[in-house]
């Protein structure tokens, strides 16, 4: 049996995935990492405990009895998006890792609107300012950090500082480059111009390829401690949400055909294949290149999904290890509309639409008969509130999604069913909730000739008919909340 192995650099795991010749799963690992979050708006990691965690990962998914005696023919990579790695000439990391929930640089995010208007950054780069971008990090460290630059060779994606380390060479490629603030949509290439014009230095930025190309193969030194064959294709890889949707068949507009990608990890994301760029003159959406050639994503993107569920899940049940499926039991039972309680998922901050990094979130409408089969029920409420609303921007755009398929951690079957009542379209439970390693794992099958194209080749998914279609009643009820949800944020005082 030949399988390529997908590596999904996350924000709190790495996750791995082996792929079989078929599109058959024969194993998921993970192991997790920690991230220093020292002072308010802080947020790093260790890059070594990457690698140490891939280590760990990779020995157990070896080790599982389905794997044993297969051909790992090839690596693919994806990871959390946003981020800033800096690497000296060797390519060891310089300082800690910025992840993209690193907000200290707020200073820098408005001084880039400063210095470009915020019409002509989203024509050129699909995106407005924003403190989770990659830009304003590289910005920050410039002006606080002019050591670290000294030291400089390359600013790279985590999943990047990754590729490094298993293959010697330095690089990045176009769907998380497109994600940094500093990218030409169309063009597919670094912006000059947007470099120039921040003040940073071009030759920082590491040469961009295709996802489904071939970064390198595995260096000696990196296959003895991962225990793989030494000189395996390791492919370039992908963005963690444009990678999710080629992981579940999402790889061209035209074979999506109003499908959606409706992520639910730590942010969630509504994410569509559209085949040429489409810019939201205000800025509230994403621009991104897919990890397919010749194909573009639209994303709207909030950032406490799961994080949410998590947060409701410590608050009312802390101590509880069955806590999250106890309380989402209890929601079950609580009619559509929460009675009446309403929640803003707002815990830190959020993008679309507001893109306000001091948003907060707030239960509204708390009645003493609220207990936590209510809160519960209105944290999934809330959350799916938030992403239909960027799903009404997308159609302003010409994008009419039509069904959606959801994937990620946070999945659960009450959820399912909210979603596809808020958003009033059929809803199918993604065949598997590790899309994105998928996806990375199909990029890697390219390199090794498993697989003739992103575009065209992907490996068949499993069957899934668990599919949620909208219960008309519920579509209504939600459809009336809609406009009051809409109108919270604007209402709500700034704390």
């Amino acid at each position: 049996m030949r399988v390529s192995i997908g590596i999904d650099l996350g924000s709190s795991r790495v996750k791995l995935l082996a792929l079989d010749e078929s599109g058959e799963c024969q194993g998921v690992t993970m192991a997790s990492y920690a991230t220093d979050s020292r002072r308010t708006g802080y947020a790093e990691q260790n890059p070594d405990r990457w690698w140490d965690a891939l280590r760990l990962a990779m020995s157990e998914l070896l080790s599982r009895p389905a794997l044993r005696g297969a051909a790992v023919i090839a690596l693919g990579l994806t990871g959390q998006m946003h981020g800033a790695v800096f690497l000296d000439e060797s390519g060891v990391p310089v300082r800690h890792a910025l992840m993209w929930s690193d907000a200290r640089a707020e200073a820098e995010t408005e001084e880039i609107e400063r210095l470009i208007p915020r019409e002509e950054l989203v024509r050129v780069t699909g995106n407005r300012s924003n403190v989770s971008f990659t830009a304003p990090k590289i910005m920050w460290v410039a002006r606080h950090e002019p050591q670290v630059l000294e030291r400089t060779r390359w600013i790279v994606q985590p999943k990047d500082a990754l590729r490094a380390r298993l293959t010697g060479s330095v690089g990045g490629d176009v769907s998380d480059a497109s994600a940094t603030l500093l990218f030409d949509l169309r063009e597919r290439r670094w912006s000059d111009e947007i470099v120039s014009r921040l003040g940073l230095d071009r030759s920082l930025l590491a040469p961009l390829s295709e996802s489904e190309a071939t970064a390198g193969e595995l260096r000696e030194d990196a296959a003895r401690a991962l225990g793989l064959p030494s000189g395996i294709p390791v492919a370039v890889g992908g963005a963690d949400a444009p990678a999710a949707a080629l992981g579940l068949g999402l790889a061209r507009e035209e074979d999506a055909d109003g499908c959606v990608l409706i992520s639910l990890g730590t942010g969630g994301q509504v994410l569509a294949p559209v085949a040429e760029p489409k810019y939201d003159p205000l800025g509230r959406l994403h621009g991104l290149a897919h990890v397919v050639p010749g194909q573009w994503c639209v994303m709207a993107a909030i950032l406490s999904a799961a994080a949410s569920l998590d947060w409701v899940v410590r608050l009312l049940r802390p101590d509880d290890p069955n806590g999250s499926r106890e309380l989402i039991a209890l929601a079950a039972k609580v009619p559509a509309g929460s009675d009446g309680l309403m929640f803003l998922p707002y815990l830190r901050g959020e993008r679309t639409p507001h893109f306000d990094p001091a948003a907060r979130g707030a239960f509204v409408g708390l009645r003493i008969g609220h207990g936590p089969a209510e809160m519960t029920r209105a944290v999934l409420e809330g959350v799916a509130f938030a992403l239909d609303e960027g799903m009404d921007i997308m159609r302003e755009l010409g994008v009419e999604p039509r069904a959606g398929v959801v994937a990620g951690g946070g999945v659960n079957r009450l959820w399912q069913q909210i979603i596809a009542d808020v958003l009033n379209m059929p809803v199918a439970l993604g065949a598997t909730e590790h899309a994105s390693a998928r996806g990375a794992a199909l990029l890697g099958a390219v390199t090794a000739g498993m697989v003739p194209s992103s575009a065209g080749g992907t490996l068949p998914l499993p069957a899934d008919t668990r599919v949620m279609e909208p219960i008309p009643a519920n579509v209504s009820l939600y459809g009336d909340m809609t406009a009051t949800y809409r109108e919270l944020y604007g209402r709500l005082p700034k704390i």
